[in-house]
């Protein structure tokens, strides 16, 4: 497997177990940020909002000839400063226990997901850089109104924090300071050396609070973040 799965209460997150060596010096890396479903993938089943199994999903061609998976791999084949990373709200999934079927179900989605790519000609080198954050639904196990959670086995700041499940939830920006320290852990040399610079292209989603959109946690999130945003239109089309 490409990329390391790892499964808290509050965050799923699929890294790269080999980061390609990128040589950012003092300008840092480019980070190109997008949604997933809806912006990258959509079901494969016609007229349905969301996947029926962990294979009922595609990538998406935005009246091009051209899928989601083509632009991708341009941006990594265009600047080899470039990292790509994926944040999504998973309000389907709950991930106390582990195992459960939501759970399952997401994370296999992600394998196949990481495996189209792996499997393209020119994936190979995107799947080195690409990074993904999911942020699953607070499980009924921990109210809402809990002034102390608890996490077997987590840090002590995690422990104390209440509103951890809503602060890493879209348009709230927690899952990007996750993001950072995997960043920081594998492309900084020693501590000694100065924090990797990173530079934000922008921002892509779906959810802009449009007549069509379900919400509008991208848009907002891109504000938060003071990223520019961009519709999926506006990146996978032409």
């Amino acid at each position: 497997m490409s990329h390391k799965l790892t499964i808290l209460p509050f965050l799923i997150k699929f890294t790269p177990k080999f980061p390609q060596s990128i040589d950012h010096d003092e300008h840092g890396l480019n980070v190109y940020a997008f949604d997933l479903d809806h912006t990258i993938i959509k079901p494969k089943s016609p007229n349905i909002s969301f996947s029926r199994s962990a294979s009922d999903w595609q990538f998406i061609n935005f009246n091009s000839k051209k899928s989601t998976l083509d632009y991708l791999c341009n941006i990594i084949d265009n600047d080899p400063t470039a990292v790509i990373v994926i944040f999504s709200n998973q309000g389907g999934v709950i991930t106390v226990p582990r195992t459960s079927k939501s759970c399952t179900k997401y994370t296999n989605k992600i394998l196949l997901f990481l495996k189209a790519i792996k499997n393209d000609e020119r994936g190979e080198t995107l799947s080195h850089r690409l990074w993904l954050y999911a942020a699953p639904k607070r499980p009924k196990t921990f109210a809402a109104n809990h002034s102390k959670i608890t996490f077997a086995s987590l840090g002590e700041s995690y422990n104390n924090d209440p509103n951890i499940f809503e602060k890493v939830r879209k348009p709230m920006t927690g899952m990007v300071e996750f993001f950072k320290r995997d960043l920081e852990s594998a492309y900084r040399v020693s501590e000694q050396i100065s924090p990797i610079k990173l530079n934000w292209i922008y921002y892509c989603g779906d959810a802009a609070g449009r007549k069509k959109d379900f919400s509008d946690s991208d848009i907002k999130f891109a504000e938060n973040l003071h990223v520019e945003f961009k519709y999926p239109e506006e990146i996978f089309h032409g």
